[in-house]
């Protein structure tokens, strides 16, 4: 090996070097911006192939899968941050699960419903979808129009069940999403 090739490689390693430092402090520099943001940190130890050490995480760093499980220390996207929470559908709203236009009502605001009975034509992709009532109960109130085109997850009408609806009861410690704790 030449020594001008020598010199390169060692400029180039420096480089990498420079760049590598660079890097670091730019991150530290993130983290402190982060504390000073109000964001509260969190002491956590983090096992490496070199021994143990304690790390300084902010929350949202942070993930539990179940409330007396191992906390992991990860990188969190600005994506999962910033996602819609899952939150448990309301059975008692009737929407539109594809794009389409309403074709007609068959009942009106008040009118007492059977299982099974016939509510409303819904026009999808050229197709008429008749849609039944899942329960007994009552037609509080019918947000749609007829000839109204309505994206998909649109809220149609409220049927009001004549029984109560009983859901699980949910852990306090657990968001609604698949029971993440962040």
């Amino acid at each position: 090996m030449k020594i001008s090739e020598k010199r390169a490689l060692v400029q180039k390693r420096k480089l990498e070097e420079e760049k590598k430092k660079i890097r670091l402090e730019k991150k530290i520099a993130r983290e402190k911006s982060r504390k000073t943001a109000g964001k509260s940190t969190k002491s956590v130890k983090a096992k490496s192939s070199k021994g143990s050490k304690i790390v300084d995480v902010t929350p949202a760093e942070t993930l539990q899968i179940f409330p007396d499980a191992r906390i992991f220390s990860t990188n969190l996207t600005n994506k999962f941050r910033n996602r819609k929470v899952w939150q448990r559908p309301d059975t008692q709203e009737i929407k539109s699960i594809i794009p389409g236009v309403v074709s007609s009502f068959e009942v009106k605001e008040g009118d007492h419903v059977e299982a099974g009975a016939h509510l409303l034509t819904y026009e999808a992709m050229k197709m008429q979808n008749i849609v039944l009532a899942p329960f007994a109960g009552t037609v509080e109130k019918i947000y749609a129009k007829v000839g109204e085109k309505t994206p998909k997850g649109v809220v149609l009408l409220y049927l009001k069940s004549d029984d109560a609806i009983v859901h699980e009861i949910e852990d306090d410690s657990t968001s609604g999403d698949l029971g993440l704790i962040v």
